[in-house]
């Protein structure tokens, strides 16, 4: 494959392959153009020097593991510092004789039978965010040519630059809450909270929350699971996308006071349904829907169908 013909491909597929699947079927891809053995492609924070997300092919995922352990003997991580987005060949930056003799090699790369390595990062000077790309090959003989190191270093931008895109489809696309709330806003952040792309409103909806001045982080936690939840006066929607998250946050409404049940049976009288369908569709008996709908009148202060129908309404107008 041409990099004419792997750029294309990858913005094409950038429309088309899954958040969560993206980083591995793009490496699949550039591994016609580049030939590796192993590949990873991680991000994280420049402040901790930690990896964030993690996409691994064709090695063990415990190399991320041991590159974390043995950072202060890997002598390309300066350089990679030094030289954003330039690929780096372990094998211009120490000679061989001493990097085959040296611990970085023995602990790091010899247990995953690495012996040839092209790394290059990049640095987001305004977000602190790198990404890491490095390709393995197994064979010692295996060299990387100085033609490949330059198709790294251009098809790194692509990389980069089609992730980023694919990020931001995924603001909104199959988010039934942005669809019930025209307020709701979205953002891509990673399992520490960092944000990866915001959607417009999303940080100006949590500075009504008088949320610490921290615009490149959530201002709380990422759940062990996904769902709904509060902070402060905001309604939270959390969904997982691979290594990834999206974030939907609004105001909370009366609504929000009922229980995950209670607004699935709200869900079905909006929609029109009797007590036995929704009874049928929730696995419920008939008596326990009305049941339901009752403490759901007394939650929201209304009477009837009607005023659920049109208190709900209001709330996603």
């Amino acid at each position: 494959m041409t990099p004419d013909h792997f750029i294309s491909q990858l913005y094409r597929g950038s429309a088309q392959v899954a958040l969560a699947d993206f980083p591995y079927w793009a490496l699949d891809l550039l591994q016609q153009v580049i030939p590796f053995d192993g590949a990873i492609w991680a991000t994280g924070h420049i402040s901790t020097q930690e990896f964030h997300t993690q996409a691994n092919v064709d090695v063990d995922k415990e190399i991320f593991t041991r590159l974390k352990a043995t950072l202060d003997l890997n002598p390309i991580f300066t350089k990679l510092l030094a030289k954003q987005g330039q690929p780096i060949d372990m094998a211009d930056v120490i000679d061989d004789e001493a990097f085959y003799r040296s611990e970085i090699y023995r602990q790091c790369f010899q247990p995953f039978g690495i012996e040839r390595i092209l790394s290059s990062m990049h640095l987001e000077q305004g977000s602190g965010i790198f990404t890491l790309l490095t390709l393995y090959r197994y064979d010692r003989d295996q060299l990387f040519t100085a033609q490949e190191k330059k198709r790294q270093q251009q098809l790194l931008f692509h990389l980069l630059s089609a992730s980023a895109h694919r990020q931001l489809l995924a603001l909104v696309e199959n988010n039934p809450s942005t669809t019930k709330d025209k307020y709701a806003h979205n953002a891509i952040c990673d399992a520490k909270g960092v944000y990866r792309v915001v959607s417009s409103g999303f940080l100006e909806m949590l500075a009504t929350q008088n949320c610490p001045d921290d615009i490149q982080k959530l201002p709380f936690a990422i759940k062990k699971e996904d769902g709904e939840y509060s902070y402060q006066n905001l309604q939270i929607t959390q969904t997982q996308l691979g290594e990834l998250f999206r974030i939907t946050v609004r105001l909370k409404n009366k609504v929000d006071q009922l229980t995950s049940r209670e607004k699935q049976v709200v869900e079905g009288i909006c929609q029109g349904q009797t007590f036995k369908q929704i009874a049928k569709n929730l696995h419920l008996s008939p008596s326990t829907v009305s049941n339901h709908l009752y403490r759901i009148y007394l939650k929201l202060g209304i009477n009837s169908r009607s005023e659920l129908a049109e208190l709900v309404a209001k709330e996603r107008a």
